[in-house]
């Protein structure tokens, strides 16, 4: 009996319509899935719904990350696997792995000699950094940045003299509570001159993806509210 494979499946990030985001040939591949390893079995079904109104939900399998961090469930996982089920791994949001949960599982797929089979899909991170004019040939995406001063402070500091160094882009993601506090750590501690990007609703109806240099920041700041944000930093 053949192994099965591990798909890793992305999901839209904001509330756009999927065929805005997903090619169809994803949905054909995820309509004969029905074993599932999640963030959040909440999103994960109205994600299958809203994919296809008829999906299977009470004949699928989940096995949520967000509540096994010790990820205890992989011997079962690789035990579906090697009897032939495939599986699909997906995120609260936009790419699995990527800024998000799921590396542990496609390592493990690869040291159990399962194929792994990534969809395409949207990554806000990617995209940010294509559409906002900074360094696509030198990166660096950056995660979150320290919850409390000084530390954060100095994070961007660093990353000022990084880019000065090595004119590498700087990517970042905050939690959409702190979007007002990061932005004003730029404009404090980030040279006039410096880029800065701010990408908003990304794929979604309220998308704005703006770069502007901190000096013209200043002079028109932008109005944050709860939608999540991608910063790329650079020159």
């Amino acid at each position: 009996m053949s192994k099965g494979k591990l798909y890793i499946v992305p999901i839209n990030i904001s509330e756009s319509h999927l065929e805005r985001v997903l090619p169809d040939y994803n949905k054909s591949i995820v309509s004969e899935l029905r074993y599932f390893v999640v963030e959040k079995i909440k999103t994960a079904r109205q994600f299958l719904r809203k994919m296809d109104p008829e999906f299977p939900i009470n004949d699928s399998y989940f096995f949520e990350q967000d509540k096994h961090h010790d990820y205890s469930f992989q011997l079962e996982i690789l035990d579906d696997l090697k009897a032939g089920n495939d599986f699909g791994l997906l995120s609260e949001s936009g790419y699995p792995a990527i800024a998000d949960p799921g590396a542990q599982i496609v390592s493990m797929a690869h040291f159990a000699g399962i194929e792994v089979i990534p969809l395409v899909g949207p990554s806000s991170i990617l995209m940010a950094l294509a559409a906002s004019g900074m360094n696509g040939n030198g990166f660096t995406f950056n995660g979150y940045l320290a919850k409390k001063e000084p530390e954060r402070s100095r994070e961007v500091k660093e990353m000022v003299k990084t880019i000065a160094k090595t004119s590498f882009a700087q990517i970042f993601i905050e939690t959409p509570y702190r979007n007002e506090t990061i932005f004003a750590d730029f404009l404090k501690h980030c040279p006039a001159d410096s880029k800065l990007c701010i990408a908003y609703d990304v794929t979604g109806p309220e998308e704005k993806i703006i770069t502007k240099s901190i000096e013209d920041w200043k002079k028109n700041k932008f109005q944050f509210d709860k939608t999540p944000c991608v910063f790329v930093l650079g020159q």
